[in-house]
């Protein structure tokens, strides 16, 4: 497997940034649900789930920079309606990479948190606000919520392909049948 993208496959650098995104996005997920019932342990859930979210934005900048840099493989799909769902989805992911950190950051600011990334605090951007905190986190929810809905339709868009189109799709962003397809 090579590093880069060719016209019929993805490369290292671009399976490792979607699969280590996804890890991530879920983790991340996953301590946003933990944090409104969990009084013990919030401020560690927080910074976690701050540091993570983070990290996606910042990984979100490389992807982006990889992407623009690098070629995209030619779609697999013939019909026309796939392809433009396909890339709808794919720029609603990178915009929800982009706006979710900063309306996370900015939530936290605004319930007066410190939000901190890895354990070092960074700046306050805005002062303790309740009505904009309101605001902000109604966003951040609704976002996350669009996330899991287009997520769902991703998964689902790669088992079509993979199970009733019977593509490569899926076989081609997946890292253990192209280093089982190199070894042999």
């Amino acid at each position: 497997m090579g590093i880069l993208n060719t016209s019929h496959s993805y490369g290292f650098i671009s399976i490792l940034f979607h699969w280590l995104m996804a890890i991530i996005l879920l983790a991340t997920f996953l301590l946003g649900l933990n944090l409104k019932d969990n009084f013990q342990n919030y401020d560690m859930v927080l910074m976690l789930h701050n540091s993570l979210g983070i990290l996606i934005f910042i990984l979100a900048i490389f992807r982006v920079c990889w992407r623009w840099l690098n070629i995209r493989p030619e779609p697999l799909a013939s019909k026309l309606i796939l392809i433009k769902l396909a890339t709808l989805i794919h720029i609603l992911f990178y915009i929800i990479f982009f706006v979710m950190p900063i309306t996370g950051y900015l939530l936290t600011n605004l319930q007066g948190d410190a939000v901190s990334f890895l354990g070092t605090q960074l700046p306050e951007l805005l002062e303790r606000n309740r009505d904009m905190k309101r605001i902000v986190h109604s966003i951040h929810d609704i976002l996350g919520n669009i996330l899991l809905a287009m997520l769902s339709l991703h998964i689902i868009g790669a088992l079509y392909h993979h199970y009733w189109l019977k593509d490569n799709t899926l076989r081609r962003m997946n890292f253990f049948n192209k280093i089982k397809a190199n070894q042999e």
